[in-house]
């Protein structure tokens, strides 16, 4: 977790030189998400109580706990996990004003062909009266945000495969990296919930009407869409903000989690595949994605995760080198 440490420093190193050359006022930007930084950890600091019993748990089912070990290790993981997400909060927010919001017309005209005419959130809302708007909050926000802004630190406090562990330190950064910052360059888009404000027009008007109606405006999903949109048409800096719809990094962590907990134990699988599906159903239906966003966030996850397996598998099975391949050795067979 040291070297998880190390490279989120070296991410904060990039995404202020990102900072510095596109952004006004740097300084200032800087000692807001500073500030924020603190809020985050008291916010933190709630959820203790629930991993110091995950750690009780995993005692009584092992016997065994390196508590030192792990208390090291959780300390460097959880000061990389909040250098990370100011690094990747500047490199978001840095998104419009390198490459302009320019994609959203050509992801709602794909998604609205690939539903068979209708776009996609037209058909969430058809459960709507069955979904408690203050469970999905709930959802997208708290349980998805714990594992998403500190999985690194559980990872730390709850597994004890290096292998495992660097495996997904490695996703962990190709979701919030690889996705939310690379790729979002080349899919620049706000979403459906953003779409008129971009562009002007009454596109989405109607699912506009569709989240006043669903109660989502009243939680603290609908604060936090006005929320982002002020910051972003303020050219102002918060952590955790930043707009950009494709593609999600919402269903890449979902995604994440879904491939760990398969990784862990055949009875969690289930658990992260309803996970990763209420997610993927949750963007669509509060208006920050289009389905599209979510798709290729869970393929290029998929992706990701097989190609690594098999990495790993193929360097398991690779013969060691013989002893006489060592420094300072004499091969056995004769000198022609």
């Amino acid at each position: 977790m040291k070297r998880f440490f190390i490279f989120s420093l070296l991410y904060l190193a990039v995404a202020m030189v990102v900072l510095h050359i596109f952004r006004e006022n740097p300084a200032i930007q800087i000692y807001d998400a500073l500030t924020r930084t603190i809020a985050t950890l008291k916010a933190f600091a709630k959820y203790l109580p629930f991993i110091l019993g995950v750690l009780v748990a995993i005692f009584m089912v092992t016997r065994s706990f390196a508590g030192k070990k792990v208390a090291t290790e959780g300390a460097w993981a959880l000061a990389g996990c909040l250098v990370f997400s100011i690094s990747f909060t500047f490199m978001k927010t840095s998104l419009p004003y390198i490459v302009p919001f320019f994609a959203d017309p050509l992801f709602a005209d794909i998604d609205k062909a690939m539903h068979g005419g209708v776009d996609p959130w037209v058909l969430t809302h058809k459960l709507a009266p069955y979904i408690p708007a203050n469970a999905v909050s709930t959802l997208y926000f708290v349980i998805w945000g714990l594992p998403a802004a500190f999985f690194p630190f559980l990872l730390a406090v709850t597994d004890s495969d290096e292998q495992r562990k660097k495996t997904y330190l490695i996703l962990f950064a190709f979701v919030w990296i690889g996705l939310g910052n690379f790729t979002a360059y080349a899919g620049a888009s706000v979403g459906p919930i953003y779409y008129d404000r971009l562009l002007g027009g009454d596109r989405f008007a109607d699912l506009l009407g569709a989240v006043q109606s669903s109660g989502l405006a009243d939680t603290k999903i609908g604060i936090v869409q006005n929320g982002l949109w002020h910051v972003f048409s303020n050219h102002s800096q918060m952590v955790g903000s930043g707009i950009s719809a494709f593609p999600s990094v919402h269903n890449g962590v979902a995604a994440l989690i879904m491939f760990y907990l398969f990784d862990r134990s055949k009875w969690l699988a289930p658990i992260g595949v309803i996970f990763c599906f209420a997610i993927l159903f949750c963007s669509v239906y509060v208006g920050w994605h289009y389905a599209i966003d979510g798709y290729f966030s869970i393929l290029a996850v998929g992706g990701a995760w097989w190609g690594l397996r098999k990495w790993n598998a193929r360097k398991a099975v690779q013969p060691a080198s013989p002893a006489w391949d060592a420094p300072g050795s004499t091969s056995p067979i004769p000198a022609e």
